[in-house]
C-alpha cells in the first residue's frame, strides 16, 4: 500500500506538470537555438524542483493543511497573503482557461476523424463535464484516477516521440540565426511548475519527509526528461518549420495522421493537469475561503468556462502572462516563507540560504528579460 501511495503521489505531481506548455517547448527551442534551450530546461528544472521541495518542507512543518495563500498568511501575515491570493487565483484560473482552450481543440481534432465536424464550444463543454465528473470524487480516488491517466499520458507522449526519432535529421538542430534567446524562459516556467499540487501530494503520502521528498524529486524529473525527448524529436523532424504548438509543423513534415496521434497525446497531457489543478482550485476555495465543497466544485468548472465563453481564447497570451507574472510572484513569496520557517525551526543553514539566493537571482533575471522583450 505504501508503494502504491508513493506511485500515486509521483504521478499526481507529474500529471500536474505535464500539460499544454509542453507543446510550446520545441518552438521556443528553435527560436533560441536548441542547445541554449536545453540549458534553460536543465537550469529551470533544477530551480523549480528546489521550489517544490521547499514547499513540501513548509507543508510538512505546518500542522494544518492550507493552500498557498493560507500558508503565506500564517508565516508572512495577512497583507502579503492578499498578494498571494491574487496571484494564485490569477494563475490558477488562467491555467485552467489555457487547458480548456487547447484541450477542446485537441479533442475536436481527435473526434473529427470519425464524426462530422461540430462546433468547438461542444468540445469545451464536454471537457468541462469530464473534468468535473472526475474531481467530484474524494481526493484519494481522484488521485488514483489521475494516476492511471498520467501513466497513459506518459506512455503516449514517449511513444509519439520514439515514433519520430527515426525521422530525425541532425541538420535541423543547427538553427541559422536564433531569434529570441529568452523565449524558452516563460514557456518553461509554465510547463515545469506543479507547485500548486504539493499539499495534495502530502495528503496522499502522509507526513513522511522521506516519501514526500522522493515523490517530489521523481515527479519533477519525469516531466523534464519527457520534455527533452519530445523537443528533440519534434525539432529533429520539423527544424525551423516547427510550429508554435508543434503539431502543425509535424503535419507538414509527416502527413495528416500525425496530427491525430499528437492531438491524442496533447489531450491526455491536458486532461491529467486539468484534473489535478481543478481539484487544487476546489481545495483552495474550500480551505482558505471556507466555501462549501459542492459550491467550490461548481466554481472550479464554471469560472474558466465563463471566461472561455466571454472570448478569452488566445492560448499563447494566456500562458505567457501566467508563466512569467504569476510564477515570478509566487516564487519570491515561497523563498520568503521558507526563510521564515527555517528561522522558526532554528535552522540557519548557509547552504539553504545560498540556494535561495541563487534561485531568486535566476527568477529576477528571467522575469526582467521577459519584460524587456515585451517593451522592446
Amino acid at each position: 500500500m505504501t508503494m502504491l501511495r508513493l506511485l500515486q503521489a509521483i504521478l499526481l505531481l507529474s500529471g500536474m506538470i505535464i500539460g499544454v506548455g509542453m507543446f510550446a517547448i520545441p518552438f521556443s527551442f528553435v527560436q533560441s537555438g536548441f542547445l541554449p534551450g536545453v540549458a534553460g530546461l536543465v537550469i529551470l528544472s533544477s530551480v523549480i524542483m528546489a521550489l517544490h521541495l521547499l514547499y513540501g518542507e513548509i507543508v510538512l512543518a505546518t500542522p494544518e493543511f492550507h493552500r498557498m495563500p493560507g500558508y503565506i498568511r500564517k508565516y508572512l501575515g495577512p497583507g502579503v497573503a492578499r498578494v498571494s491570493w491574487a496571484s494564485t487565483l490569477f494563475g490558477t484560473v488562467g491555467t485552467l482557461l489555457a487547458y480548456l482552450v487547447v484541450g477542446s481543440l485537441f479533442l475536436q481534432t481527435i473526434v473529427a476523424r470519425t464524426v462530422a465536424e461540430a462546433h468547438l464550444y461542444f468540445f469545451a463543454i464536454g471537457l468541462v463535464c469530464v473534468v468535473g465528473l472526475i474531481t467530484f470524487f474524494p481526493l484519494r480516488k481522484g488521485a488514483a484516477i489521475n494516476g492511471v491517466l498520467t501513466i497513459f499520458e506518459i506512455a503516449f507522449i514517449a511513444g509519439l516521440s520514439l515514433l519520430l526519432l527515426p525521422k530525425v535529421s541532425l541538420q535541423n538542430f543547427f538553427i541559422s540565426a536564433p531569434r529570441d534567446l529568452f523565449l524558452p524562459y516563460g514557456v518553461l516556467l509554465f510547463a515545469l511548475s506543479g507547485i500548486s499540487v504539493i499539499p495534495d501530494l502530502v495528503t496522499v503520502l502522509g507526513r513522511s519527509k522521506r516519501r514526500v521528498r522522493i515523490a517530489i524529486v521523481v515527479g519533477s524529473l519525469i516531466p523534464a526528461a519527457l520534455y527533452l525527448l519530445f523537443a528533440f524529436a519534434v525539432v529533429g523532424v520539423s527544424g525551423e518549420q516547427t510550429s508554435a504548438e508543434a503539431i502543425a509543423g509535424l503535419q507538414q513534415a509527416l502527413g495528416g495522421d500525425i496530427a491525430f496521434f499528437a492531438s491524442a497525446a496533447g489531450f491526455l497531457a491536458i486532461l491529467t493537469s486539468f484534473v489535478a489543478l481543478s481539484a487544487n482550485f476546489q481545495a483552495l476555495l474550500s480551505l482558505d475561503l471556507a466555501m462549501p465543497r459542492r459550491l467550490a466544485w461548481l466554481a472550479a468548472s464554471a469560472i474558466p468556462f465563463a471566461l472561455y465563453l466571454a472570448g478569452f481564447q488566445n492560448f499563447i497570451a494566456i500562458i505567457s502572462v501566467v508563466g512569467v507574472v504569476a510564477f515570478g510572484v509566487d516564487a519570491v513569496l515561497f523563498l520568503l516563507m521558507g526563510k521564515k520557517v527555517r528561522q522558526q525551526q532554528g535552522n540557519h543553514s548557509r547552504i539553504m540560504a545560498t540556494v535561495s539566493y541563487i534561485i531568486l537571482a535566476v527568477i529576477i533575471a528571467g522575469v526582467s528579460a521577459q519584460f524587456l522583450r515585451a517593451i522592446v
